[in-house]
């Protein structure tokens, strides 16, 4: 009587979990928050907040942007990879998420993060102040070859930025020894390149190519694939001669840590179809950020490439890591 007991009441149970499964909604059911590690108005922010409706009506539910700078975007990266592994959080990632390893301390390892998409690109242009004697990147290098090491320097927004990062990346492949003069932000960059402070810096070219048409400076070369329509005049480093410059401020999207591969493929989908839209895509190149692509295996691919080019640049360029 017990064994018949107990027969039932397994079968019951069997039933009940079955139909629990077979009546569960498939993902996504919930709101979905996406951990911006930077802050409001900046072109991570934009770049986001632009896909972030098409995103919503693609996958049926909203995609809620919460915005959480802080210490080169440790913040935000810690908050995330420490979210529940379910698919309900994402991690939208700027390049530094490849180079904070080898510039500070962390209590997460980002290699460890699954990784959706690499969502796009926004190239690096460098710069020259008017009054220094050169109109392409031959001249330039001539000047620096001819000058004592450091005696020349270059602005950027901050120790560790991409724009630190791409003028070490340009003295160890040209073999010539600018020094860093670094400020707290963009703007104030800029502005020490313009008034004479620094002679070359190196921006995005949404900062840049308004000051290059402005005539407040000179762009001789970019860190891109190949030339941009909106400059068509301006080379890629690689026609100069420098192939080895490679970087840029890319964006890309992770999940915590053990989120099933199912989860990154769905997600995958929706943000290729977004990349894709023809509106979607118009908006974001209007603002200077070149949509990418790509399976989560090529964005895997992409992420470790750049750490170890990160690696190389902090090691060779001798920056000290922060406590």
């Amino acid at each position: 009587m017990n064994f018949l007991r107990n027969t039932l009441l397994i079968a019951l149970l069997s039933s009940m979990s079955f139909l629990s499964v077979a009546q569960e909604k498939p993902y996504p059911n919930r709101p979905i928050n996406w951990i911006l590690p930077m802050s409001a108005g900046g072109t991570s922010d934009v770049f986001a907040r632009t896909i972030q409706q098409f995103m919503s009506t693609h996958l049926g539910q909203p995609m809620i942007v919460e915005n959480k700078p802080g210490a080169n975007g440790v913040l935000g990266e810690e908050q995330g990879f420490n979210a529940k592994p379910d698919g309900y959080t994402l991690i939208f990632s700027s390049a530094s998420v490849a180079a904070n390893p080898f510039l500070r301390k962390l209590n997460y390892d980002p290699r460890k993060y699954v990784p959706v998409i690499h969502l796009g690109n926004v190239w690096l242009v460098m710069l020259l102040n008017n009054d220094v004697k050169a109109n392409n990147m031959k001249e330039f290098l001539s000047i620096v070859q001819s000058s004592a090491p450091g005696k020349l320097n270059y602005s950027s927004w901050g120790v560790g930025g991409m724009g630190h990062l791409a003028g070490e990346l340009f003295n160890i492949e040209a073999k010539v020894k600018l020094a860093h003069i670094p400020y707290k932000g963009s703007p104030e960059a800029m502005t020490g390149a313009i008034s004479g402070q620094t002679e070359a810096t190196f921006m995005t070219t949404s900062i840049a190519f308004p000051q290059v048409k402005a005539g407040k400076l000179r762009a001789i070369a970019i860190a891109a694939p190949n030339r941009l329509k909106d400059a068509p005049d301006v080379p890629t480093m690689a026609e100069v001669g420098l192939p080895g410059i490679k970087i840029d401020t890319w964006f890309g999207v992770f999940l915590p840590p053990d989120t099933p591969k199912a989860i990154a493929v769905r997600l995958n989908a929706a943000f290729q179809a977004a990349l894709k839209d023809p509106e979607t895509k118009s908006n974001l190149e209007s603002k200077g950020i070149y949509p990418a692509g790509g399976s989560p295996e090529d964005f895997d691919a992409y992420f470790k490439a750049e750490m170890r080019k990160f690696d190389r640049i902090v090691k060779e360029a001798a920056i000290e890591r922060a406590q």
